[in-house]
């Protein structure tokens, strides 16, 4: 039964619902005691098929991309400052690889230790479009964050949480770094 309401929920997400239609699907699903994590997931896709218009014709030098501190290694010599960590390129992650393909780019690329620097960072750039890699939680913190300051995001869930040494489909995050309008010349 549960399966089958993750479905039907997933298809009215993903059709447009209205909030409404969502609110009442939220209470139910609760009810039904299915896996908050499943719902969350729900939620992020249903906001990135909301948004990924905007996001594919915002210019890549209008954009930022939020990672989260966890998928560094343990051991990772970065420093924190106060918009996130510098990264050192140690190689003991896969996070340098990324920077560099967004930087490239012309995106501006914050390193977070959590959802509470997101909001300052939006504020001092200014972004005109953002991807976030993040757990479910915290996606679904920062798209109300975005939602708030009219800013179309991006959300990609880890495949691992835990908040250390964590993990994503890195070619997942590359193609959402590369998305853009097809006509789009961008000029970064």
């Amino acid at each position: 039964m549960s399966n089958t309401l993750l479905r039907v929920l997933r298809r009215i997400a993903l059709s447009e619902p209205s909030p409404r239609i969502i609110e009442s699907l939220e209470k139910l699903a609760i009810r039904m005691n299915i896996d908050e994590k499943e719902v969350m997931r729900i939620y992020i896709e249903m906001k990135n098929k909301m948004h990924v218009e905007q996001f594919k014709n915002s210019s890549f030098s209008d954009r930022i991309l939020l990672l989260p501190q966890c998928l560094r290694n343990k051991e990772c010599p970065a420093k924190l400052t106060e918009y996130g960590y510098i990264c050192q390129e140690c190689g003991k992650c896969r996070i340098p690889e990324i920077i560099r393909l967004a930087k490239s780019l012309g995106y501006k690329v914050f390193i977070v230790p959590g959802g509470s620097m997101v909001e300052k960072i939006l504020r001092t750039f200014k972004p005109k479009a953002v991807l976030g890699v993040a757990c479910e939680k915290e996606l679904v913190l920062g798209s109300i964050v975005c939602e708030k300051a009219g800013i179309p995001g991006q959300g990609i869930c880890l495949l691992r949480d835990g908040c250390v040494e964590t993990d994503v489909d890195w070619r997942k995050v590359k193609e959402m770094i590369l998305l853009r309008r097809d006509s789009l010349s961008d000029e970064s």
